[in-house]
């Protein structure tokens, strides 16, 4: 998981989100702060003990002063220790989905699951006030194997901020010959952001139609070039883990 200036949200998933990983007892949840400045870092600490037995990995990135959703989500993927690496947004609760994604990577390892919910679902996942949703904000629900995902580069760390990077990802596990499935998922998945919201803190000029238009530019080209290993020349970042240990990812 990723925030930046998102505690409103995470007050909301992570309790739910955590209760469903120890429930089911061989799973981890990365939490990564990406430098926000609104208590985040202080609310966590309620969670020592979750910390303590291994069920909560907090890494804290402390000099990035817009959030980057390719290089925020590599570093929580990057700071996970187990064979498995699945993308939750801040926004998104993980559900009853755990064993079933489980099943088919038992069924077939080299499988990219992608549990993204279309807007047509009856319990409109996406909705927040009783208001129909702008996107429903589950697109970044992506797991893999964490072998495909390393030899992929991760999340292309060349794209805009906030746009495209997570069907960049699947484009190119498809090109690498990943087997890519659809998991739908029943229930609330998510709380609605509106485009504003995820723009918020970008630190971008462009709208979010230049943004997309470019991502979708960089995309073509990664599948046209054969570029289907990105971040060739990533330097590691910093960031704390637990409060304590400072590690480079």
């Amino acid at each position: 998981m990723t925030c930046k200036n998102r505690l409103w949200q995470l007050r909301e998933t992570l309790p739910e989100n955590l209760a469903r990983v120890q429930a089911d007892g061989n799973a981890e949840i990365v939490l990564i702060n990406y430098n926000s400045d609104d208590e985040l870092d202080e609310w966590v600490r309620r969670y020592r003990e979750q910390i303590d037995c291994g069920l909560l990995r907090y890494l804290h990135e402390r000099t990035a002063r817009f959030i980057h959703l390719p290089k925020a989500k590599n570093l929580a993927h990057l700071g996970a220790t187990g064979e498995f690496l699945v993308n939750l947004d801040g926004d998104n609760f993980i559900g009853d989905t755990i064993q079933t994604w489980r099943a088919l990577w038992t069924a077939c390892h080299d499988t990219l699951i992608h549990g993204f919910c279309a807007e047509t679902d009856a319990f409109c996942v996406g909705a927040r006030d009783g208001k129909p949703a702008d996107g429903n904000g589950t697109y970044g629900r992506i797991g893999l194997p964490r072998s495909h995902f390393i030899a992929l580069g991760g999340y292309d760390e060349e794209m805009p901020p906030a746009s495209q990077e997570d069907v960049d990802l699947i484009d190119r596990a498809r090109a690498r010959g990943v087997n890519v499935v659809r998991s739908p998922q029943s229930g609330r998945a998510a709380i609605f952001n509106s485009i504003e919201e995820r723009l918020q803190y970008c630190g971008s000029t462009l709208t979010w139609q230049d943004m997309r238009r470019f991502a979708e530019q960089r995309r073509r080209e990664n599948l046209e070039l054969g570029r289907i290993t990105v971040n060739r020349g990533r330097s590691p970042a910093k960031v704390l883990l637990n409060f304590t240990e400072e590690i480079e990812l």
